[in-house]
């Protein structure tokens, strides 16, 4: 499922956004059909001039309801109605994200039968993103289930004398697969209070005493939020 919504703060149509000939959204769509483990792949819209994007490169697509909270809201409305075991979101504004690390994300889950939910951290941060709130970090412990995500900089370094022990923070991607029986039962739970803080959904999960499973990769990616990440990806893309 990629969930993709018409309106946004700072670049309103992203979905429809031009790269290099092509909208963001066929981009998305066109990049996870190289996956491996994904059966079937649909855009969950709020808008028609989205569906009708979609459905003009030959991509399937369907409405959901304009208020829906969030897009994993959006992709459960759909999942609901569809004969599935996992369901993988996949965000509308990724378009680098290399298949094999959703694949990756996917096997986690396939391979672990004791988790719910897995996603993907990136090792490695540069000192700006560390600093960063627009570039979420997360923490795990020695079974690579998250311990916590946050915009703030984690763990705190209280005492010099550990600048020689690597920061263990990863950046988190922002790929979801879920089971999808727990997926229909976390859009039914109540927004925690971490959650409310930090504006990362997946602490509902942690508070309500599931578990995560990160898969690490080395690749790393970025989305597109501004007019700025747009020039970013046209670059990005001329340059390939």
């Amino acid at each position: 499922m990629i969930p993709a919504r018409y309106e946004s703060s700072r670049l309103p149509g992203k979905p429809l956004a031009d790269l290099c000939g092509k909208s963001l959204i066929q981009r998305v769509y066109e990049n996870a059909q190289h996956c491996k483990n994904i059966d079937k792949i649909i855009v969950a819209t709020d808008d028609e001039r989205i569906l009708n994007e979609v459905e003009k490169f030959g991509g399937k697509a369907q409405m959901t309801d304009p208020q829906l909270p969030s897009g994993t809201d959006r992709v459960a409305t759909v999942a609901r109605n569809i004969d599935c075991d996992i369901v993988v979101n996949i965000q509308g504004d990724e378009p680098f994200l290399d298949p094999k690390v959703i694949d990756q994300a996917i096997d986690a889950l396939i391979q672990n039968p004791e988790y719910n939910v897995s996603t993907i951290g990136k090792i490695g941060l540069t000192d700006e993103e560390i600093q960063s709130p627009n570039t979420v970090k997360v923490i795990t412990n020695k079974k690579s289930e998250a311990i916590y995500f946050s915009r703030f900089g984690i763990p705190y370094n209280r005492d010099e004398k550990n600048n020689s022990i690597t920061n263990p923070s990863m950046k988190h991607i922002g790929l979801y697969v879920f089971r999808k029986n727990y997926l229909i039962k976390f859009i039914e739970m109540e927004q925690s209070e971490l959650e409310k803080l930090e504006k990362l959904e997946q602490l509902r999960i942690i508070e309500n005493c599931e578990k995560i499973y990160i898969a690490r990769t080395e690749k790393d990616c970025f989305g597109i939020d501004t007019p700025e990440d747009l020039t970013k990806a046209r670059r990005c893309l001329q340059n390939e």
